[in-house]
């Protein structure tokens, strides 16, 4: 795995590990769930509110990234930097802004102490690989 430039590069690619996760088929699929089409009478009646899209499928590079860096955050010291890590990454994908707060309350400490933690394992991670 290419060493990312900066912690900022770093974070970026942790944030799409889990985007990746995310579009990743699962390994046992609902049996019960199946495909049955609804016929609507009109045509403009298809465009609804309730109808949802789904993600497209991960790539084999993005998997090949996912991989690699599942491997360097499990050859972490501590297992309090892995569960920050990968807590931060998957409450940040598919987002804007970091929810600090809601960190916090995963690991029962103030939004400022998560930050701070979750910043201090990203660099752990950094000069790791």
């Amino acid at each position: 795995m290419h060493r990312p430039v900066t912690v900022e590069a770093l974070h970026l690619l942790l944030v799409d590990a889990r985007n990746t996760e995310r579009r990743r088929k699962r390994a046992h699929p609902n049996p019960r769930v199946y495909y049955r089409p609804v016929y609507q009478a009109e045509w403009l009646a298809y465009a609804d509110e309730t109808t949802r899209q789904k993600l497209d499928p991960a790539t084999a590079r993005q998997i090949t990234r996912y991989d690699e860096l599942l491997e360097t955050i499990v050859a972490l010291k501590t297992e309090e930097d892995r569960k920050i890590l990968w807590v931060t990454a998957r409450m940040a994908a598919f987002r804007t802004r970091i929810p600090w707060l809601k960190i916090g309350k995963v690991f029962s400490i103030d939004r400022r102490t998560a930050k701070r933690r979750y910043e201090t394992a990203l660099l752990h991670l950094f000069y790791s690989m």
